[in-house]
């Protein structure tokens, strides 16, 4: 009786602490994630202490550099080099933001099949994405030859237009929703395979103008690291949606800022035509 009374009475305050230290489901896809940007990150520090210039190649020599930045990696490649940076980018762009579902899937599938049902659906949740990348990537020649600060800042305002449409909220509202899945059997795994589907289909619909802005910035990053920042404010925006209890407010101030950056963007670029 006293247990259940102590119990009882936990501070509120502590319900945060206690659920960061409860073992997590989907700390294996965690650590994916995490990995995936260490992938990303290492070309661009190793290239950064190694003094490469803008070009790729070590000041005064001349040669090309041995270390290649990210952003170069991501339109330097062809084929399938490029789709296969493009799906590390969703691994660690988009992966974090499924990890709701991931652990929803989790928890209500049997302990011994748990792994097996995570997998599957992340494996399709990222084939959704993958065939958007391989999607833009066959568009991408089509505005190659702008100028890349007004593509840029087109693809900066389309988001910031989309992040207030009606759309953008039925998107996001999806995501949210969880669904049954069968225990046992290839039903089960079929469960978890169209909850990857509906799950991904749902990100695809709230987050493409991001990552369409993602792969523009990534195509003028003079150096991996200007890459890389385009990734961590838009991972930001596409998690802090995801997330949030009330997603409408971040995804208006997501919008200002996407606003914010297509005028900061688009000024300097109108301001060296005039001269």
């Amino acid at each position: 009786m006293t247990t259940h009374a102590a119990a009882g009475t936990r501070s509120p305050r502590t319900a945060p602490v206690r659920r960061l230290l409860r073992p997590r489901v989907s700390l294996g896809f965690e650590l994916v994630a995490v990995a995936a940007w260490i992938a990303l990150v290492a070309p661009a520090v190793a290239g950064g202490s190694h003094g490469a210039d803008g070009a790729g190649r070590t000041p005064g020599t001349g040669a090309p550099h041995h270390h290649v930045s990210t952003a170069q990696a991501v339109h330097g490649a062809t084929g399938s080099a490029d789709l296969a940076m493009w799906a590390l980018m969703s691994v660690a762009m988009m992966l974090p933001a499924a990890v709701p579902a991931l652990a929803h899937v989790g928890t209500n599938s049997l302990r011994r099949r748990r792994q097996r049902a995570m997998a599957t659906f992340a494996a399709v949740y990222l084939a959704v994405w993958i065939g958007y990348g391989a999607l833009l990537l066959g568009a991408a020649p089509l505005w190659a030859r702008l100028p890349h600060d007004v593509v840029l800042a087109c693809a900066l305002a389309l988001a910031a237009a989309w992040q207030l449409t009606v759309h953008k909220r039925r998107a996001l509202r999806d995501c949210h929703r969880s669904s049954p899945l069968p225990p046992t059997g290839w039903r089960a795994v079929a469960g978890a395979g169209r909850f990857g589907l509906r799950q991904g289909g749902a990100c695809l619909r709230s987050c493409w103008a991001l990552m369409l802005v993602m792969t523009v910035a990534s195509g003028g990053s003079g150096s991996g690291s200007g890459m890389l920042a385009w990734m961590a404010v838009l991972t930001g925006i596409v998690m802090t949606e995801r997330l949030a209890r009330k997603p409408r407010r971040p995804t208006h101030l997501a919008a200002a800022v996407l606003a914010a950056a297509a005028l900061a963007v688009a000024l300097p670029a109108a301001g060296w035509r005039w001269y």
